[in-house]
């Protein structure tokens, strides 16, 4: 439980809270009624021991401070209700956008070395078939990472010499993004605000970095790489991701407080202040009938970015309906459980045991001293003491279903959010291998190879050093490998893995398929599956087509990609779980992807082996793409709630792009 609230902070959530009010009204009924029996009970105390009267003060005295308590936690759990979905919302928010922008650095560091890029930007004059050829280039680029609205080449000078999008009129710039770039050492440069570089749009979020070029044995400086990324289309994607409620305000602020986006952009306009400090939030507060919290990323590999912030407000009384939309369980907490309410329920013990302590010893007194006018006292007392259990089973059963509700919420965003996580950063997979495919360096030597030259020694270093400086941006892979028609592998990324070079791909169906992709668009992944490639480990091969240099409709080779899936999707499921107030719920959390057939893709569980199929109830299996709801499972003989995600894809990923492979996401707590 949290920290005891103020008489006045009850008082203030009550009026949002109908059934509490209820409980109130009828303890504070049964404490009148108790105050006026022991009224009477002094006027009719003739010939009874004084100290049985002062055992009636003393035991209401205890009722008392178990109304008080039971009233206590009911808030506070409904308190713990509203305020964990804000602050679940918010933190989604910022993290999911932080992870997508973190896969942008890498973007524009590789991108600025693009042999294709850097020779363009090295001539002093370009033909119209150099144009057409680069243009035809980034389109390419775009069409795989699509979050992308424009990309520009400039000159040092700030002369557009490239562009993307044909309706942007720059033709030079005076943006000091592009100075920062030529002067900086670093990966990337990143700002959001105006910019002459983009001027259709009222603020641009860029990544910008200097192109460099090896001249004589020294790198020159002969451009630079403006990277525009679509925000406002992906936070609209993200949204609904977060909740179709739209009484919930989500929003995106920056370090000012100010909106930089909105769910509701007609109520919440961007540029508008909404918060004077964003960074001063604990946990959701109240500001008049709103409840709001703002929050810093918890960061991706050390990548925080611009310092932006997640927030979401909602009027109290939404905040703290009832959540009838979820699926009733019927699920009882027995007592056996640790989240059952024990300390209340020995303090309605004392409270019950002392009354009737109360009440036979009256009843005795009474007998012995002939008082019968009192016996009718003591009937009341024991009358009260029933209403109090029967109002304490209603309100344990209250309580229970409120936490139960609780559980359910978390559960079932937290699975969302996992499988949310997952689609995004495999939809970057999708995307890797089909363009660095395109490499022009691969295509020119892998087509040589086709064509029956032997690729030399200094050929193979220098695809293997190409190959490592990609991993080297992009982590999330231990190997990097080319391979010809054959199968067999030409180079790698990973240098303590040279001795593959010569050696064939394992898994040939999966070469053949890959050499028959007849697009740049096209790319194929294995199976999930123990690849030598991965030292025997379950992981998932992405491949796309080099394609020859002189004729895009022939395959030469073959590029794969071995994704470090069991660290890469554990941190998914870590990242994702819930975090309840409770430590005991957090103990007893886990998560776990699985394919349609029930197949462990990941796990936060010592118990559930990768590769070992999860016997998965069927509801959950033959679930529609996109469903998420809750499901009580006695798993493992432990009663858990389970919220469960099938996941949709990702903008085109998995959406009309050939490639169909559901994976769900499981979020259990035991209860």
């Amino acid at each position: 439980m949290q920290d005891l609230l103020t008489s006045d902070q009850i008082k203030s959530y009550i009026r949002y809270l109908p059934e509490v009010q209820k409980y109130v009204s009828e303890l504070e009924h049964q404490d009148l009624s108790w105050t006026t029996v022991a009224m009477v009970g002094k006027i009719n105390n003739e010939n009874m021991d004084d100290q049985l009267l002062d055992s009636i003060v003393e035991t209401q005295t205890e009722f008392q401070h178990l109304r008080d308590r039971m009233i206590q936690e009911l808030v506070g759990r409904y308190l713990n209700q509203a305020t964990s979905e804000i602050q679940l919302k918010a933190q989604a928010a910022i993290d999911i956008l932080i992870r997508n922008l973190f896969e942008r650095t890498a973007d524009v560091g590789f991108l600025a070395t693009d042999d294709d890029l850097v020779a363009f930007m090295e001539r002093d004059e370009v033909t119209e078939e150099d144009q057409r050829f680069i243009h035809q280039r980034i389109e390419e680029y775009v069409a795989k990472y699509s979050v992308y609205d424009d990309v520009l080449l400039l000159t040092p000078q700030g002369q557009v010499r490239a562009k993307l999008d044909d309706n942007n009129p720059v033709t030079h710039s005076h943006d000091p993004i592009i100075q920062e770039a030529l002067h900086s050492d670093q990966e990337y440069t990143e700002v959001y605000r105006y910019s002459d570089l983009f001027p259709n749009k009222p603020n641009s979020l860029i990544y910008a970095k200097k192109i460099q070029s090896e001249q004589n044995g020294h790198l020159q400086t002969v451009g630079v790489l403006c990277l525009s990324f679509n925000l406002d289309d992906e936070l609209d994607r993200l949204y609904p991701v977060l909740g179709s409620d739209e009484t919930f305000a989500i929003m995106l602020l920056n370090d000012k407080g100010q909106i930089l986006s909105s769910n509701s952009p007609q109520q919440h306009a961007p540029g508008r202040q909404q918060v004077k400090q964003p960074d001063g939030f604990e946990m959701a507060v109240r500001d008049g009938e709103t409840l709001h919290y703002a929050t810093r990323t918890h960061g991706y590999q050390g990548f925080h970015g611009l310092p932006w912030f997640g927030y979401v407000a909602v009027p109290s009384q939404v905040a703290f309906r009832d959540k009838s939309e979820l699926k009733s369980l019927d699920v009882v907490i027995e007592q056996a459980s640790p989240l059952y309410l024990t300390d209340l329920e020995e303090m309605n013990l004392k409270v019950s045991n002392l009354l009737l302590i109360v009440i036979l010893n009256g009843k005795i007194i009474s007998l012995k001293r002939d008082v019968k006018a009192f016996l009718p006292i003591l009937d009341n007392f024991q009358s009260i003491s029933r209403d109090i259990q029967e109002i304490f089973v209603r309100f344990i059963h209250h309580i229970h279903n409120v936490l139960v509700k609780t559980i359910q919420s978390k559960v079932a965003f937290s699975a969302a959010l996992a499988v949310e996580i997952m689609d995004r950063n495999l939809y970057e997979r999708a995307n890797d291998c089909r363009w660095w495919a395109l490499n022009s360096t691969f295509r020119q030597l892998l087509s040589e190879h086709n064509q029956g030259q032997t690729l030399t020694e200094k050929d193979t270093t220098r695809l293997c050093d190409i190959l490592a400086y990609i991993n080297q941006l992009y982590t999330v892979y231990t190997n990097i490998l080319l391979y010809d028609r054959s199968g067999k592998i030409l180079a790698v990324s990973n240098p303590s893995e040279s001795e593959r070079i010569g050696t064939v791909m394992p898994n040939p169906q999966d070469v053949s398929r890959c050499l028959r992709l007849s697009d740049t668009q096209q790319y194929v992944v294995s199976d999930f599956h123990k690849s030598e490639l991965y030292e025997g480990g379950y992981t998932y091969l992405y491949h796309a087509a080099v394609k020859d240099w002189h004729n895009l409709d022939s395959n030469v080779g073959g590029i794969a990609l071995v994704f470090d899936s069991q660290p890469e999707f554990k941190a998914m499921l870590v990242d994702s779980e819930p975090n309840y107030a409770n430590a005991i719920l957090n103990d007893v959390t886990s998560s776990v992807l699985i394919d349609r057939s029930g197949l462990v893709i990941s796990n936060t569980s010592d118990e559930i082996e990768i590769g070992s199929t999860l016997n998965t109830p069927k509801e959950i299996l033959d679930a529609e793409k996109g469903t998420n709801d809750t499901i009580f499972w006695q798993w493992d003989e432990k009663p858990c709630l389970v919220g469960y995600r099938v996941g949709e894809g990702y903008r085109e990923y998995k959406n009309g792009d050939g490639y169909d492979h559901d994976i769900i996401a499981l979020m259990f707590t035991a209860i």
